[in-house]
């Protein structure tokens, strides 16, 4: 097993720890066969799909951190989707941040986290043209995202 194989393992971990915090009592779960885990309850529904870990390097050091797009649904319906940014740090990964937004994360390459943005809202019925999206590059400074320009 490779190192992002590994890797990609533990952040799938710290990923459904958050999201079993986030739902209530009666959750439950499905392992897709495509690696794909849904996890739920009656009101909320979560989507983890081991395609959307994005794994890079976010702060400083040499050891690799990772991104974490989920999808979030209400019903049938995608309300969101949320990103967590889970920090390696000697050799323990860390939930810094979760940012719910609907930007498209592409990459994290040399530091730099590569995204597409909607130019319109999530209720616009602009939302899905698929030339109506930006590409935009982040820098995650001190938990934060700074774009750079």
């Amino acid at each position: 097993m490779n190192s992002d194989n590994k890797n990609k393992t533990g952040f799938l971990s710290i990923t459904e720890e958050y999201v079993s915090s986030n739902l209530g009592g009666d959750t439950t779960k499905l392992n897709l066969e495509n690696g794909i885990i849904v996890l739920g309850d009656e009101y909320k529904t979560y989507v983890i799909d081991p395609e959307k870990i994005f794994i890079g390097y976010l702060d400083q050091d040499t050891k690799k951190d990772a991104i974490v797009s989920l999808s979030i649904y209400l019903g049938n319906t995608e309300v969101t989707s949320e990103h967590l940014f889970i920090i390696n740090t000697g050799g323990k990964l860390t939930l810094i941040r979760s940012l719910e937004s609907d930007m498209r994360i592409l990459n994290i390459e040399d530091g730099v986290i590569t995204a597409e943005i909607p130019e319109h809202s999530r209720n616009s019925p602009l939302f899905n043209c698929p030339s109506c999206w930006e590409v935009v590059n982040y820098r995650f400074i001190n938990g934060e995202l700074s774009k750079i320009e």
